[in-house]
């Protein structure tokens, strides 16, 4: 059976503008991978860890089956394909980020946690799956940020060790749809280069 490159996307916080982005992501064919819209979501009452769970097991669904699985998230996102990446490191082919919201979660308001309580879990957890990434873990890593982006700036996406790239200079929403379309060949292009690496 032949090997397939599944790619899991975790958008962030706006519900409304999921379903662009599931079918931008679904374009992504067009570049060798099979992409996967994945919200968490973050709002509603269903702990963090029920979510969380259900993206565990959608990634272990595509690893039993012998296939590559990659992650992607953009602003919330991030904090909850990079806390799957510290779960599954050793199965997981790499991860991009994009625009997204990883240090200073003191910064975010209380009205986005309280509206978004899961996000308020994954950051915090985030904290702590930094420092169990490794240099290798860090490698397979590559964040896409914008010097525009007021929503989330630059310092809150960097960590130290991973590739970083400089988008176009757009606000963050902007940001986010450009790199899931225009910007998904860089996206895949990593991606892609990852797996060939493994070999």
């Amino acid at each position: 059976m032949k090997v397939k490159h599944h790619v899991f996307y975790v958008p962030g916080i706006l519900d409304d503008i999921y379903h662009l982005q599931s079918v931008l992501v679904a374009t992504w064919r067009l570049y060798g991978v099979r992409a996967h819209c994945h919200p968490m979501p973050w709002a509603g009452t269903e702990p963090y860890e029920l979510k969380f769970n259900k993206l565990l097991a959608a990634i272990d669904d595509q690893l039993d089956k012998g296939n590559v699985v990659s992650l992607v998230g953009a602003s919330a996102g991030a904090s909850a394909v990079i806390n799957a990446y510290v779960e599954r490191a050793d199965r997981i082919n790499g991860v991009v980020y994009v625009c997204g919201k990883i240090n200073g979660p003191e910064t975010v308001s209380k009205k986005t946690y309280k509206e978004n309580p899961a996000f308020k879990t994954s950051l915090a957890e985030l904290q702590t799956s930094l420092s169990k990434l490794s240099a290798r873990d860090k490698s397979k890593m590559l964040s896409l940020y914008s010097d525009k982006d007021n929503s989330v700036p630059y310092e809150a996406t960097t960590v130290p060790g991973v590739d970083e790239q400089q988008l176009p200079g757009l606000n963050h929403g902007q940001s986010i749809i450009y790199s899931l379309s225009l910007g998904a060949p860089v996206i895949t292009r990593f991606l892609k280069k990852q797996v060939a690496g493994a070999v």
